[in-house]
């Protein structure tokens, strides 16, 4: 039977990702974390007062949608906003969030080493350079 999405890129990168993603959601177990929020974490963890505007031109997430997810994780607690440089606020992790941080490595670890095992070291790193270009 001929498979029409076969010669795809678009489809295998969508299956990879998914396979990955269910790899790492599975391990942030009862976190209540989805990989967005987690993405979000790992961005200001390595920022300390990063925006709320940087951040999402960095993960391309809408404004509104980034909005959301910041007020969320404040909301439990994971995030701090803290007055910046002028009319700025920057995003700092809660001593809460910092406490969880090693789980979310653990599990985004996970997902890598799920990929990195299926096709080797050399075509994960080769794949990695290539899809940095996509952008």
């Amino acid at each position: 039977m001929k498979h029409p999405l076969d010669p795809m890129l678009g489809f295998h990168l969508v299956r990879t990702a998914n396979l990955a993603l269910r790899a790492v959601n599975a391990s942030y177990g009862d976190l209540g974390l989805r990989h967005p929020d987690a993405a979000v974490l790992l961005v200001i963890e390595a920022n300390p007062g990063i925006t709320q505007s940087a951040i999402g031109k960095m993960l391309k997430i809408q404004r509104s949608n980034i909005a959301t997810m910041v007020s969320r994780l404040v909301d439990r607690g994971l995030l701090e906003r803290r007055p910046g440089r002028g009319k700025t606020i920057g995003m700092f992790l809660s001593g809460h969030g910092l406490s969880i941080m090693p789980r979310i490595h653990a599990a985004s670890h996970e997902g890598e080493a799920l990929l990195t095992d299926a096709i080797g070291e050399d075509a994960y790193r080769a794949v990695l350079e290539t899809l940095r270009q996509v952008r």
